[in-house]
């Protein structure tokens, strides 16, 4: 049986509601956003793989849209490396001056896991110029 969330607040509806009973966000309104705006939505979902997920996608879209939620995730407290490093990943393939920002809060982060990938991108996009080559086995 499929679990269906409200991508407003996310919070489980039945399939075949009309509304979202504890936000009232209409659950047809969803279909009409664009697929960027689905998966920036994607990125608040209460299963950490679709986060991971819609963040991977963002970056190989070079959604600069993504960057401020980007950013919002590095400073909210999120623990959940793999969630993070996918957030860090993805940032460093939109070549826009936010992403340098973005690393930089990413470098100062509390975990030693997280900080130290954010220099490491900092310093591969330094060497590189704007062209990101991650080695997903090593990294």
């Amino acid at each position: 049986m499929l679990t269906y969330f409200c991508p407003n607040c996310w919070s489980i509806v039945d399939k075949n509601q009309h509304a979202c009973p504890h936000c009232g966000y209409i659950l047809e309104d969803f279909d009409d956003l664009t697929y960027e705006d689905k998966l920036l939505a994607a990125l608040q979902h209460p299963v950490p793989e679709r986060r991971i997920m819609a963040a991977h996608i963002l970056g190989n879209l070079k959604s600069q849209r993504a960057l401020p939620v980007f950013l919002r995730i590095i400073l909210s407290g999120e623990d959940n490396y793999f969630f993070l490093r996918s957030v860090l990943l993805a940032t460093a393939k939109i070549d826009h001056p936010d992403r340098m920002v973005i690393l930089e809060k990413a470098s100062q982060h509390s975990s030693t896991l997280v900080s130290k990938l954010a220099i490491e991108l900092i310093a591969q996009i330094t060497r590189n110029g704007s062209t990101v080559e991650w080695d997903q086995h090593t990294g």
